[in-house]
């Protein structure tokens, strides 16, 4: 009995069925990194036929975004030198003993278009017909890697104006801070706070006070660059940190902020609504982020004192 099993585990139909039934997408490769056979689970995640892959390089058969954008052969353009999975593949190759393990997130073309795929990679030494080859399996795990960035986002987000919430403002502050320290960037930190918000909720109720925050926040965002970083703080008030050429260019940008807002009425139902924002403003590189936030605090409770809809910067 037992050689009849040992025979049969040994016969090529045997392997053919394991080799085309696991759920890992596998791949051999020799060593000019060409590949040599697919199994079906390749097959489906590249949607690619034997006839569109064996033969050709490594890249080329799965259609990787590095060689497809640059109309490239796979390890020719400046991408390839590091690329994890061709790294592995020859590490694997030169070395029978150790499994190698890789993640990679990449555009892919799949039918002619593109997809952002994250990929879980495992290459190791294999014979086969005489012939020393890299065995690769790779595991989609995009679904798994998007859900995951959904929750960080939600994590890090304000749900109803959809800018980042303190907590992330804080924790990614303090890296462009510490760069700023170095002397690598120049920064200023902004407080804004719309005026008499109070007001609008007591007359026009609380659902139209979320679309006014709504409606302040996206002209925020629209008038800020991506480098900036703008966070909901609570209520009706808002912070910003912000790249800076010279000093003189934030109050700029703040103040022509102010001046957007309070020039274009927010359109309710209709009915414009005319509405108002107030801002502190400091270009001082303080001793932490901490400080120059509450600077620039203090400046909007100066300029809610000197009148609102106005902008302060702080001068020690």
């Amino acid at each position: 009995m037992h050689e009849v099993t040992d025979a049969l585990i040994s016969s090529p139909e045997f392997a053919g069925f394991l080799f085309n039934n696991l759920s890992s997408a596998i791949f051999l490769v020799d060593r000019n990194i060409r590949v040599q056979k697919i199994n079906d689970a390749f097959k489906t995640l590249f949607s690619k036929e034997d006839s569109e892959a064996i033969g050709l390089l490594c890249g080329n058969s799965i259609n990787c975004g590095f060689a497809v954008e640059q109309h490239a052969q796979c390890g020719t353009t400046p991408d390839c030198a590091a690329c994890m999975l061709r790294n592995c593949i020859n590490e694997s190759l030169t070395d029978d003993k150790k499994t190698q393990s890789t993640y990679i997130a990449r555009t892919f073309y799949i039918a002619g278009k593109p997809r952002q795929k994250y990929l879980r990679i495992k290459t190791n030494h294999v014979s086969w017909e005489g012939e020393d080859l890299a065995i690769v399996a790779i595991d989609d795990i995009t679904d798994l890697e998007e859900q995951k960035l959904k929750l960080q986002e939600l994590a890090s987000k304000d749900p109803l104006t959809g800018l980042y919430n303190r907590r992330y403002f804080f924790e990614t502050g303090e890296n462009i801070f510490q760069n700023a320290k170095r002397g690598n960037i120049s920064i200023a930190v902004a407080m804004f706070d719309i005026d008499h918000f109070k007001r609008i909720n007591d007359a026009h109720g609380h659902t139209i006070g979320d679309f006014v925050l709504k409606a302040v926040a996206d002209i925020l965002m629209r008038n800020l660059r991506k480098a900036d970083l703008l966070a909901r703080f609570g209520g009706e008030e808002f912070c910003l940190l912000l790249h800076c050429r010279e000093q003189e260019d934030s109050y700029t940008v703040i103040d022509k902020i102010r001046l957007l807002i309070e020039q274009n009425p927010i359109v309710v139902n209709d009915i414009p609504l005319a509405v108002t924002i107030s801002a502190g403003l400091t270009t001082r590189l303080e001793d932490s982020l901490e400080t120059m936030i509450r600077h620039a605090d203090e400046m909007l409770y100066r300029a809610k004192e000197g009148g609102r809809d106005r902008t302060e910067e702080y001068a020690p």
